[in-house]
C-alpha cells in the first residue's frame, strides 16, 4: 500500500459492479489535490470512472449566504475521490495507483535534487544575489509543487521533446523544464503495469452485498446472544441471592419457633412469595450532591414568613423562671379602641 493514498475495501454497487471511495491524506491540501489529479488520470487509463464527492458546508445556512459571511452551501472534496468499474479492471487500477504515485512523488523529488545541484553552480549566481537561506527554502517548497503538478499533467504525453534550460532565467521558473528532464532521463511512468499478485490480492478483498448483509446479520445475532447470555447471568444471580436470604431467614425462623415452642405451628417457608426479578433498569449515572446555595432550616422559614411558636413551658424549663416577654392581657383601653370582631 501507497502512503499518498488509502485504499479501503471495495465494495458491490450493482450487479458485476464494485466501488472504491479512495482518500488522499497529504498534510498539504494542494499536495492531497496533485494525487487526486494522478487518480483522475489514471481513471481513464484503466478504463473505470472517477468522480469526485460533494461535500457539504457544515456552518452553510441562507443567512450565511446572503447576508452573513458569504459561505457557500459545498464543493467538491477534492480530498476524496470514488472510483467504480468492473472487478477486473477496479483491481487493476488500485494495484496501479500505489506504484504511480509512488514513481512520481519519486520523480518529483529527482527535481528537487536537480533544483539543488542548480543553485550550488556558478550559472545561478547572478540569480541569487538578493536570495537568502529563507527565501531559498520556499524556493525549493514551491519547485517541487510545481515540479509535480507538470509530471501530473504530463503523465499521458509520452514522447514529447524536452526543452532546453534557459541560463538567463532563474530554475525556479523552469520546472516545466526540470519535470521533462527528470522524465525523460528515467524513461517516465507506465502506467498499465500492475503486478498480477497485487491484482489478486485487491480481488480477494472485494466482497459481495450478500456476503456484507450476512456479515452485518452475523454481528447482530453476535450481539443478541451476548444480551441473552447476560440477561441469564443476572436471573442467576438474583435466585442465589433469594436462595441466602431464605435461607437466612429459615434459620432465624426455626431459632425463634424452636424458642418459643411453636415449630409445629407454623411450617417454614410454606407462606414465603415466589420470586420475582425486576427487569433491567438503565444506570444513570448520580452527581455529586452540591451544598451551594443551600439554606438552613430556620433561615428558610424565616423567608418563607413561617413563625415559630415556642410554648412557656418549653421556656421556663431552658431559662428556669418564668419569662417576662410573654404576651399579656390587652388593657382596658386597648379593648376598647379594638376594631370589632
Amino acid at each position: 500500500m501507497s502512503a499518498y493514498v488509502e485504499i479501503p475495501r471495495p465494495y458491490e454497487s450493482g450487479p458485476g459492479r464494485f466501488t472504491v471511495d479512495l482518500v488522499f491524506p497529504a498534510a498539504s491540501k494542494r499536495r492531497a489535490k496533485q494525487h487526486h489529479d494522478v487518480a483522475w488520470a489514471l481513471a481513464g487509463v484503466h478504463g473505470v470512472e472517477a468522480s469526485t464527492p460533494y461535500a457539504v458546508n457544515p456552518r452553510w445556512s441562507v443567512y450565511e449566504e446572503n447576508w452573513g459571511n458569504g459561505e457557500r452551501h459545498g464543493w467538491l472534496d477534492e480530498r476524496r475521490l470514488r472510483v467504480d468499474g468492473a472487478p477486473r479492471a477496479l483491481a487493476r487500477y488500485l494495484a496501479a495507483l500505489s506504484r504511480v504515485l509512488d514513481a512520481v512523488e519519486g520523480l518529483a523529488t529527482r527535481a528537487v535534487r536537480a533544483f539543488g545541484a542548480w543553485k550550488r553552480s556558478a550559472a545561478a549566481e547572478p540569480h541569487l544575489e538578493y536570495e537568502d537561506a529563507s527565501t531559498m527554502r520556499v524556493r525549493s517548497r514551491e519547485f517541487r509543487a510545481d515540479a509535480l503538478r507538470a509530471l501530473v499533467r504530463g503523465l499521458g504525453a509520452a514522447g514529447a521533446d524536452v526543452p532546453r534550460r534557459d541560463d538567463s532565467r532563474p530554475l525556479w521558473e523552469q520546472y516545466g523544464t526540470v519535470a521533462a528532464e527528470v522524465w525523460a532521463q528515467t524513461g517516465g511512468v507506465d502506467l498499465t503495469e500492475a503486478p498480477e499478485h497485487e491484482v489478486a490480492a485487491h480481488l480477494a478483498r472485494m466482497v459481495p452485498a450478500v456476503v456484507v448483509e450476512a456479515e452485518r446479520l452475523a454481528v447482530l445475532e453476535a450481539a443478541r446472544f451476548e444480551a441473552e447470555r447476560l440477561e441469564a447471568e443476572r436471573l442467576e444471580l438474583f435466585r442465589q441471592a433469594d436462595q441466602a436470604c431464605a435461607r437466612e431467614a429459615d434459620e432465624a425462623d426455626a431459632e425463634r419457633c424452636a424458642r418459643d415452642g411453636q415449630e409445629a405451628l407454623f411450617p417454614v417457608s410454606a407462606a414465603r412469595p415466589a420470586l420475582v426479578v425486576p427487569p433491567p433498569m438503565p444506570v444513570k449515572p448520580r452527581r455529586a450532591p452540591s451544598r451551594r446555595g443551600r439554606l438552613r432550616p430556620e433561615t428558610r422559614a424565616a423567608l418563607s414568613g413561617a413563625v415559630r411558636v415556642i410554648p412557656a413551658e418549653a421556656v421556663e424549663r431552658l431559662y428556669g423562671e418564668r419569662p417576662s416577654f410573654l404576651a399579656s392581657k390587652a388593657s382596658a383601653d386597648r379593648r376598647r379602641y379594638a376594631p370589632a370582631a
